[in-house]
């Protein structure tokens, strides 16, 4: 274990008070390192607080909040090779739970100052970064529709309460057209997903074989079909065991174009925006981070 390091934590500001954060900032300081705190106050502060850090030559810049949080500091990290740490200490944390980073801060901030980075790929979304999933249709709208009172209060619980009452309302289709590698077709769906890892929603294995590491993205496509099929697929969904199930498409590419007439809600690494035109790409060994594991390899 190397002392004296610089490590720049982005605290997003809800969570600048957390009593856990202070101990473990406190700790690495005993023990030789240097922090640097940055809170968020609004939106694009965590992308410029990242890469402000970055050009001073930090030792990791850590994201400090939930996936909201580690997208804006991802994007605020390219071009250099500067690595991200993550303090998960959002809602969902879907990244961090899928590469065993603990919730714990102190913990956390152990795993990076103790494991060298791992290099992984970037997805990107309309040219802006993202290192977990992008989705849209119905499990996006889940998440826009999820608000911050519920989310405190309940945690992901929230995120699955949002879902049944949307899969209890009237469900409609969303269309559009799908372009990839050797492909274009008119397709219905539910749910589409783009993964350059596995699980959003707060725990739902989308792109099971994602792998952060291999320059392609998985896509999952859901396509409309009745309630009752519709809710075992959501258990399969949760685990990872869908691929099989008709309705349910799956493809490894190195980029996808999605394009719709009306607006579809996407949701970027848990932020949602609303867009008709949808160009993905994969940006191959772009980023050094610090995870327990890649996921997949680690404990279940």
């Amino acid at each position: 274990m190397a002392f004296g390091r610089t490590f720049d934590l982005v605290i997003h500001g809800a969570r600048a008070d957390d009593p856990g954060l202070r101990a473990a900032a406190e700790w690495a300081r005993t023990i030789g390192h240097r922090i640097r705190a940055h809170v968020t106050w609004e939106a694009g502060d965590a992308r410029r607080f990242a890469a402000e850090a970055a050009e001073r030559g930090s030792d990791a810049v850590l994201a400090v909040g939930g996936d909201g949080t580690v997208n804006e500091v991802i994007n605020g990290l390219i071009g250099s090779t500067v690595p991200l740490g993550i303090l998960p200490v959002g809602t969902a944390n879907d990244f961090a739970r899928q590469t065993g980073i603990p919730d714990d801060p102190r913990a956390a901030l152990e795993l990076v100052i103790e494991r060298p980075p791992v290099t992984v790929d970037l997805g990107t979304l309309n040219g802006r970064a993202f290192l977990n999933v992008s989705s849209a249709g119905l499990g996006a709208e889940t998440t826009a529709e999820t608000g911050a009172v519920a989310k405190g209060v309940l945690g992901p619980l929230a995120y699955a309460i949002t879902g049944v009452r949307k899969l209890a309302g009237e469900m409609s289709a969303y269309r559009a057209r799908v372009e990839g590698p050797g492909f274009a077709r008119d397709v219905e769906f539910l749910a589409l997903a783009v993964g350059n890892a596995r699980a959003t929603g707060a725990g739902t294995v989308i792109t099971p074989l994602a792998r952060l590491d291999d320059g392609l993205l998985d896509v999952c496509v859901v396509a409309p079909m009745a309630l009752g099929e519709l809710a075992g697929l959501m258990l399969e969904l949760r685990r990872g065991e869908h691929l099989e199930r008709d309705g349910v498409l799956y493809a490894q590419v190195p980029w996808l174009r999605v394009e719709s007439e009306t607006p579809l809600t996407v949701n970027l690494d848990g932020e949602p925006q609303a867009l008709t035109r949808l160009e993905y790409a994969v940006s191959p060994a772009a980023l050094r981070v610090h995870v327990a594991h890649l996921p997949g390899e680690g404990p279940e």
